[in-house]
């Protein structure tokens, strides 16, 4: 085997190993920014506030957040479902609570109120 052919090899090997890299960190950097993580994120807080509320209580969940513009709350079949930044709600994350539990937009807030 000759000298050059085994560098050429090589170089082939990490060009290659350089496209894999690159495709795997691309794929990982648009999961991470993606509404849907935003979305999943404010599902389960609001689901563990959900379970850690007491009956009567109500907390407000404000349309401009961190996570993106909320453009719907909803609760269904005991699961929190948001809309956020204009996508709709799809998979909603579940929720524990013995009180029955509501959602009522009131100007620029989601208010959440746990009764009995």
């Amino acid at each position: 085997m000759k000298r050059g052919s085994v560098l050429i090899e090589v170089v082939v090997h990490v060009v290659l190993i350089g496209i894999v890299l690159a495709a795997f960190l691309f794929a990982v950097a648009g999961r991470v920014n993606g509404r849907d993580v935003k979305q999943q994120v404010l599902e389960k807080q609001l689901a563990l506030l959900i379970d850690s509320a007491d009956s009567g209580m109500s907390f407000a969940v404000s349309v401009g957040n961190v996570n993106g513009v909320i453009d719907s709350v909803k609760i269904q079949n005991g699961r929190v479902f948001v809309g956020v930044d204009g996508f709709p709600d799809f998979k909603g994350y579940p929720y524990f609570s013995r009180y029955d539990v509501s959602v009522e937009k009131v100007q620029d807030k989601f208010i959440v109120r746990v009764g009995k």
